[in-house]
This record gives C-alpha cells, sequence and structure tokens, in this order.
C-alpha cells in the first residue's frame, strides 16, 4: 500500500496549458506517432518553451528520473517496446488515469486507513509523489534490474504497514486482498483514462495485454515471489515478460488477466467500499494539495475530471453526488486540458528513455 498515490500526477498541467488550450492546438498524434516519438534521435515532441517549462515543474515535484536510461543497454524491461504498458503509461491520459487511482484507492476502508497512518502525503507530499512516481515508473520503463530491485524496496516496507482501521478491523500491505485492491484500483484507472482521454484507443487484445501485464507487476510484491533468485534467473525473467512464470497471485485468479476478469474482480470489492473519516481528509488534500501555483488550474481540471470520470457506485461510495451532465462536462474539460498538454509536451520522457536503452 505504499504505492497507492498515482505515477504521473495532474501538476504537469500548467499555465502553458491553459495558454494552449485557449488558443486551440495542432492535430493530435496518432499511437504510431506516439511510439516513433519514443526514439532518442531526432527532435523531441511538442513545444520546445512550453516542453521544458512543464518539465521543469515536474523535475520539481518528481525529482530526477527514476531510472538510468544508460543502464543496462538493450534490456527491454518487464513489457518491453511497443507493448500496451509503454501505450497507455506512456500517454499523457495517464496522469488523469493515476490521479483517477489513487480517488478508487480512497473508497476502500482498510487501504485508507493504512494510506492514513503511514503515508507522508500530509507531513512530506511531494516526498510522497516522488517515491510512488518512481516505483511506477521504474517498473514499466525501468530495466529488468531496476524493476525488481524497486520492487524489493516496497516489499521492505510492506511487513511495517500495519494498523487497526476506524471500524476495528486489522490490516497489512501485505494482505494478498489489499495488494489486489491498489493494483486494480490503478490498472482500472489506467485503462479508463485511456478509453476516455487518450486520441487513440486500443484494441480489445491490447486491453487484455494490458491488464495482465500489469498484473504481473503487481503480483511481483506478494511475498511468496523470491525476488531475488528472480533477479539472477534471466530465464525466469523472459518467461514473466511472456506471462510463462507462475506467480500465485495470478495464478489462483486473484489478479485479473483480462479486462473482463478486471471487471469482475472490481465488483467482487463493491460491497466493502465506503467513505471514512480519513477519506474524507485525505479528499479535501487533494482539492487543495501544496502544488506550485503555475500548475493549480490545471491541476484542479484533471481531478475534477478524475472525478467524474468515476462510475456510478464509486461516486457513491465516496459521497459524491453529481448529476451525469456533470459529470460529462467534467470529463470533457479535463479533455481539453489533456489536448492541449499533449500537443505541447508531446509523449512521456521515460517513454523515450526506455525506448534508447531498449534498442542500444
Amino acid at each position: 500500500m505504499d504505492t497507492d498515490i498515482p505515477p504521473q500526477t495532474p501538476p504537469e498541467a500548467s499555465h502553458e496549458v491553459a495558454a494552449a488550450t485557449r488558443a486551440g492546438g495542432t492535430s493530435l498524434p496518432q499511437r504510431g506517432d506516439l511510439l516513433r516519438a519514443g526514439r532518442s534521435d531526432g527532435p523531441q515532441p511538442g513545444i520546445p518553451l512550453a516542453r521544458e517549462a512543464i518539465r521543469r515543474v515536474l523535475t520539481r515535484l518528481f525529482g530526477p528520473p527514476p531510472f538510468d536510461p544508460e543502464a543496462d543497454p538493450g534490456d527491454p524491461g518487464l513489457t518491453g517496446p511497443g507493448s500496451a504498458s509503454w501505450i497507455v503509461i506512456g500517454e499523457p491520459a495517464a496522469i488523469a488515469g493515476g490521479l483517477r487511482g489513487l480517488l478508487v484507492q480512497l473508497a476502500h476502508p482498510l487501504a485508507m486507513a493504512g494510506v492514513h497512518d503511514h503515508s507522508a502525503f500530509r507531513s512530506d507530499p511531494l516526498g510522497r509523489l516522488q517515491r510512488t512516481s518512481a516505483y511506477v515508473t521504474t517498473s514499466t520503463f525501468g530495466s529488468t534490474r531496476e524493476a525488481l530491485q524497486v520492487a524489493r524496496r516496497v516489499r521492505a516496507v510492506h511487513p511495517k504497514v500495519t494498523g487497526t482501521a476506524p471500524d476495528g478491523r486489522a490490516y497489512r500491505a501485505d494482505d494478498p486482498r489489499l495488494l489486489t485492491w491498489v493494483s486494480i484500483a490503478l490498472t482500472s484507472s489506467f485503462l479508463a483514462g485511456h478509453r476516455q482521454w487518450a486520441p487513440t484507443t486500443l484494441t480489445a487484445d491490447e486491453e487484455d495485454a494490458f491488464v495482465a501485464q500489469q498484473s504481473r507487476i503487481s503480483a511481483l510484491l506478494d511475498p511468496r515471489v523470491d525476488l531475488h533468485a528472480l533477479g539472477r534467473d534471466p530465464a525466469a525473467q523472459e518467461a514473466l515478460r511472456a506471462g510463462e512464470l507462475p506467480l500465485p497471485m495470478v495464478d489462483d485468479g486473484t489478479l485479473p488477466s483480462s479486462a473482463a476478469a478486471l471487471d469482475d474482480v472490481l465488483d467482487g470489492f463493491r460491497h466493502e467500499l465506503g467513505i471514512t473519516h480519513q477519506a474524507r481528509e485525505a479528499l479535501a488534500f487533494l482539492r487543495r494539495p501544496p502544488i506550485p501555483r503555475a500548475a493549480r488550474g490545471g491541476y484542479r481540471s484533471l481531478l475534477t475530471g478524475a472525478l467524474g470520470s468515476l462510475d456510478a457506485p464509486l461516486q457513491e461510495a465516496l459521497e459524491l453526488r453529481w448529476s451525469p451532465a456533470r459529470s460529462r462536462a467534467a470529463v470533457a474539460q479535463a479533455g481539453v486540458s489533456l489536448a492541449a498538454m499533449r500537443t505541447m509536451v508531446g509523449t512521456s520522457p521515460s517513454l523515450r528513455a526506455a525506448r534508447a536503452r531498449a534498442t542500444a
């Protein structure tokens, strides 16, 4: 549960986003363009001055890149070039999708208790964002060695994250049930964000592949998986990438391997959801986080869009009584902000770095 803040959060949006929104933008890139833009050769995509200004805000919020693009040349990472995970997480829509994932996580009282009791989101919000962003970005775009290292670091913290929720129930971060909730909250939200805001759609097979890849990454946080042995065995790493390595939480269906299974697992949590005073506090914090002034307008747009994108049961669990019209308007406005950002910034620099490493 130390990975429950989204990998890329809306502070990427700045005054430059608002300006581009008002002025209109160029046509949006298609998926083939997004993947080709990940190469290190040739000019970087986007509008140079706006791109650099926004990335300076990113560096302030999230720190330097969380993985070394020059380490392990030729290594494809856990999912590899052209994978569904690279497409989804490398797309600006993942910013709003990641924020949506945090909102979804708030709806589970035990997950929220762990965040409330052990998270630094109040005392060190930027540090918290940087650590969590580093985990998800490295898991997706880092080399295999780096991805396994970051999984070991998270695993080392989990046994310490224990306590009692306000209703008296005990929780543990390494409980498979809570590991599953944190995983599917993010996976479903990244997928929902891509469906809602990306300029191109995934095929059904690509959606299934994305869910399966993210579940395999999450399954590495299961204490039953020997990460040290996996790190020494290239054949096992290749089996992991191919979906052939035995992973208890995947093999027993605890974590889903398709979009349809993801929906089923989410439905299985519905009866457990509800807002607590801890979640209300976190939601209030999210509405007014200590982020740079230049980022606040874009942040509000994406936060509101993420709230509007929640389905009715999740909105009810968070005590959001929004009309369908209000939800649709919020989603549409977030789409405008993301389109402007996409025009100015182009693709994720992490995607570009990962492609350069994999093809070195």
